[in-house]
């Protein structure tokens, strides 16, 4: 197939923003240029019937020969575009396609995400849209939440400081982790649900007072990861502790055969500062994931490797049961290995409200 004759390039560019998608880029470049959307995509090789699609639910799809022609009216090369813009290579249409640009609906579990306001500003008069592994981000750098939430796209977090500097420590633990640390950061957001629900753990204190600066209740529950994230963060880091241990068949810190698993709950009730919720039944969780993630190294196997150091902190963590395979995209709470869930009833395990 004969690639069609170049196109010139239109009179205003618009910087394509890392992690945008498609649909987003291809609104701020028709805007730029003071077109409608279905004008640039007929320009790139849509079929005449192609309708506008919306940037919050759909994302648009381009073949081998709407790429060229996309890279060739936007100024921008190929591998920029490719660089900048996640879909650009998940498009599935042949070069022998009629139709080189198609609009499909994003699925509920991997809608895009706006991008913090202030990091764009200025470089679009429209909310850019951006691929998100998760449902959420947090920008550190302007300390905002972005999301889509009840209406709720930008959230300030300058009352909330915990929250940012834990997204800090977050993508530290993912740097030194890898692919492992979404597991455990999905497994630790269970935990912290699982918490959340039985009002344990800080239902009466710090929860409550990110809940206030929210100017949200309990039944608002796009804010509980929010709320719970700064305790989540610290479960997850103290569960890679726990985690790098198990890869050597050691116990918790490499401490003694009757350092069992309480240790390690109590010393995560220290690190959280709630000592006594722990032991007044916040153990219950952390035990629930201590049994799916129990040392299943033998004992004599154990003893051989008694000499040998924990896998250090800077080294990826090597996937492990129950976590074989982590998704690397989509609900965060879908990595986790425990069966609870936000919103739903609390089955399969004894607890008992507080309050």
């Amino acid at each position: 197939m004969l690639m069609p004759e170049p196109l010139p390039v239109l009179p205003r560019r618009a910087a394509p923003i890392h992690g945008e998608t498609l649909a987003s880029f291809l609104w701020r470049l028709a805007d730029r240029n003071e077109m409608p959307f279905e004008d640039l995509a007929l320009y790139i090789g849509a079929p005449r019937t192609i309708g506008r699609a919306d940037p919050q639910f759909e994302e648009v799809r381009l073949g081998p020969v709407a790429q060229q022609r996309l890279a060739q009216v936007s100024g921008h090369s190929v591998g920029q575009l490719e660089r900048a813009l996640p879909s650009w290579a998940d498009g599935r249409i042949s070069v022998r396609a009629r139709r080189q640009v198609q609009i499909e609906a994003w699925p509920l579990d991997q809608a895009p995400v706006q991008a913090c306001a202030s990091c764009v500003a200025g470089q679009s008069e429209r909310p850019v849209w951006r691929c998100s592994g998760e449902q959420w981000a947090v920008c550190t750098r302007h300390g905002r939440w972005t999301g889509t939430a009840e209406g709720r796209f930008q959230v300030g977090l300058s009352e909330l400081p915990d929250v940012v500097d834990a997204h800090v420590r977050r993508v530290r633990l993912q740097r030194r982790t890898g692919l492992y640390a979404r597991a455990l950061m999905a497994d630790a957001q269970q935990v912290a649900v699982y918490w959340w629900q039985c009002r344990q753990m800080g239902a009466r204190g710090v929860w409550r007072g990110r809940q206030d600066a929210l100017g949200v209740d309990r039944s608002a529950l796009w804010a509980v990861p929010l709320v719970v994230y700064p305790e989540a963060v610290i479960v997850a880091e103290a569960m890679a502790v726990r985690e790098r241990q198990r890869a050597m068949g050691r116990s918790f810190a490499g401490g003694p055969a009757e350092w069992a698993t309480g240790r390690w709950v109590a010393w995560v009730g220290e690190r959280l500062g709630m000592a006594q919720e722990m032991a007044d039944g916040g153990h219950r969780a952390l035990e629930a994931w201590l049994m799916a993630h129990r040392n299943t190294v033998p004992v004599v196997e154990r003893l051989a490797r008694e000499e040998g150091r924990a896998v250090a902190r800077s080294v990826p963590l090597a996937l492990m049961e129950p976590h074989r395979v982590v998704p690397s995209g989509g609900p965060l709470e879908q990595a986790s290995c425990l069966p609870w869930r936000l919103g739903s009833p609390m089955t399969g395990m004894s607890w008992r409200p507080v309050g």
